[in-house]
């Protein structure tokens, strides 16, 4: 009896062993689609920065176009206001400047504040550029270590599956049918222990009857969850 609950739990751990190698091999092109999102965000930060940039230093341009205009206006009031002829030209002259001076004082600090917004970005800019080497050296380095382990998992996955054809054997008939059934829908989880009487899989008690049956070493299904049972801790 022991054999036959050895065979049982041996079978069923080359079928974990062969999830675990097949998650491995699955799981490395997850991990790399996932590294090349990152890639993708990284360089659309740096386009995204770029792009701010532009449209700050056209918008500094334009404050410097505007802010020149204004000069110009202010410089040719001056001008006139030398040659005013009257006291009331005079002061409407010089209530005019007085406002142009304003609202150039109020454009050279939103000029200066674009300066300042595009020095900023072109530093974020560097550090976004240094982002997009430091994944893309990641991407290609974790890339180059699946390659180089992938063929060895392809490999065990070929020698636990055959490994598991032999193992397999002993189940005949309407016994071997439906353990392929549950292979099919369950993987690695068609087949579970009896611990204290109880499946591992589902954590139900077993029938009296269905003790009876694990521990005389034959083929028994849980009555609850399906799984193929072997004795485990009594």
């Amino acid at each position: 009896m022991a054999g036959f609950a050895e065979a049982l739990a041996g079978l069923h751990q080359l079928h974990l062993s062969l999830f675990d190698v097949n998650e491995q091999l699955t799981r490395g092109p997850r991990q790399i689609a996932a590294r090349d999102r990152k890639v993708k965000e990284a360089r659309q930060q740096v386009e995204d920065l770029k792009a701010e940039l532009k449209q700050c230093r056209s918008s500094a341009d334009r404050k410097s176009l505007d802010l020149k205009t204004k000069e110009a206006k202010v410089n040719d009031l001056k001008a006139k206001l030398n040659v005013a002829s009257t006291n009331r030209e005079f002061d409407i002259i010089r209530g005019q400047i007085e406002a142009d001076e304003v609202a150039k004082s109020v454009l050279e600090d939103e000029y200066f504040e674009f300066l300042e917004a595009a020095d900023r970005l072109q530093v974020e800019i560097a550090d976004a550029e240094q982002r997009v080497v430091q994944v893309e050296a990641d991407r290609a380095e974790f890339e180059k270590k699946f390659v180089e382990v992938a063929e060895g998992l392809k490999q065990q996955a070929e020698e636990l599956a055959a490994s598991i054809q032999e193992g397999e054997k002993f189940l005949k008939g309407d016994d071997a049918v439906r353990y392929r059934r549950l292979v099919e829908s369950m993987g690695a989880e068609c087949m579970a222990a009896v611990n204290g009487g109880v499946c591992a899989g589902c954590f139900v008690s077993l029938t009296t009857q269905g003790t009876v049956l694990v521990n005389s070493g034959n083929v028994t299904f849980c009555h609850t969850c399906g799984r193929l049972l072997y004795q485990g801790q009594r």
